[in-house]
């Protein structure tokens, strides 16, 4: 066998990662700590968690949760299955609250609780500014709105933090208040609106 030959054999042995057939995602936690993980679409996202837990030794495995948009996670499903495409995010939220939670009952019985129960622990909200510019944050129905807040203000970069205004319903959002004193749901938009701009902040 020639020398081109076996260069080519060798050079064919390299392993690729193709776009159509991998997808890079990233698990961030409350703390803002990610992980980055490149698996094969149609490998099974328990190698994620698995792989999240291993590289954040102080969380326990298998004591938190996984949500991508909103939806939580199961270890047999796939990038595939659920579309994401390279870069998404996914949210790992520690279980700290104790008493009416659902991740210690059987996987039949999780799937049959109460979704008040769910809506109780964790919302997905978007911020739009003027510019329909869109930002996403996962959080617990307790935890302050600054969060979602701080969220849009990193994600526009051009907007000076503090100079806007966010709006649900023709009601003006506190950060230190929560999405549940607000009785805010899963999906709800809030609107954004920089104060130097007249006339457009509702009265």
């Amino acid at each position: 066998m020639s020398r081109q030959g076996v260069d080519e054999e060798e050079e064919d042995r390299e392993p690729v990662i193709k776009p159509g057939v991998h997808v890079t995602l990233k698990v961030r936690n409350t703390d803002g700590h990610t992980v980055y993980r490149t698996m094969r679409r149609t490998e099974q996202l328990q190698s994620l968690m698995d792989f999240y837990y291993a590289s954040v030794p102080a969380v326990q495995r298998g004591t938190g949760r996984f949500l991508y948009d909103g939806d939580r996670l199961r270890g047999w499903q796939t990038p595939a299955e659920l579309q994401m495409e390279d870069g998404d995010e996914v949210d790992f939220f520690t279980e700290l609250l104790g008493g009416g939670g659902t991740s210690a009952l059987p996987k039949a019985e999780r799937s049959m609780a109460s979704p008040l129960a769910s809506d109780l622990r964790f919302v997905t909200l978007k911020v739009v500014d003027q510019e329909q510019r869109l930002v996403r944050r996962t959080i617990r129905m307790n935890a302050q709105l600054q969060i979602v807040m701080d969220a849009c203000y990193d994600e526009a970069g051009d907007v000076v933090r503090g100079t806007g205004s966010f709006w649900f319903e023709n009601v003006r959002l506190r950060g230190e208040r929560t999405p549940a004193s607000f009785k805010l749901r899963d999906g709800d938009a809030i609107d954004f609106f920089e104060t130097q701009i007249g006339g457009g902040i509702p009265a």
